[in-house]
């Protein structure tokens, strides 16, 4: 049974659990410790050399991104597809996957230190809050282009 390293608050393990659920893959979803550099070890460190999640195992196969890891799962289970047939259409989604991954996520990442962890207060939380508000609102706007009048990024279906 594959084993994926993960951690609650990963967006990034979030899809790769989306993506082996969709597709009916049993998984076993282990909770890493000591993630970041100096704290981990064991297996979680042999499939992940950064100490970050995900982590995914798959017999002797271990691999780390959570982007690489998609594309292994889509390669090796490829129904029910979770990418488009065509190059075009998958390039397009693999943008939007990334600037997801490296913006988007970064803007969220920043307002949950702000809002959970506390790490501004006052007139600078304030300030962080409104600028994060419309880099989001800039994303959305950009992401339903991308939409446009299709139910889902994938066209017709789930992806």
């Amino acid at each position: 049974m594959l084993k994926l390293y993960e951690h609650p608050l990963s967006s990034y393990v979030q899809k790769v659990k989306i993506a082996l659920r969709e597709k009916n893959i049993p998984f076993e979803a282990v909770r890493a410790t000591g993630v970041g550099p100096g704290g981990a070890s064991g297996e979680f460190v042999a499939a992940n050399p950064r100490a970050e999640v995900p982590a995914l195992i798959d017999g002797a196969t271990m691999l780390f991104d959570s982007t690489i890891i998609l594309e292994y799962i889509e390669e090796k289970w490829p129904a029910p597809a979770l990418l488009p047939a065509g190059p075009a259409e998958r390039a397009r989604l693999r943008m939007i996957e990334e600037v997801c991954d490296t913006h988007y996520e970064a803007i969220n990442w920043g307002l949950g230190e702000i809002n959970r962890f506390g790490r501004a207060e006052g007139a600078l939380k304030d300030a962080l809050v409104a600028k994060a508000k419309g880099q989001i609102a800039g994303m959305q706007n950009w992401l339903a282009r991308q939409l446009g009048s299709a139910d889902w990024f994938n066209g017709t279906g789930f992806g």
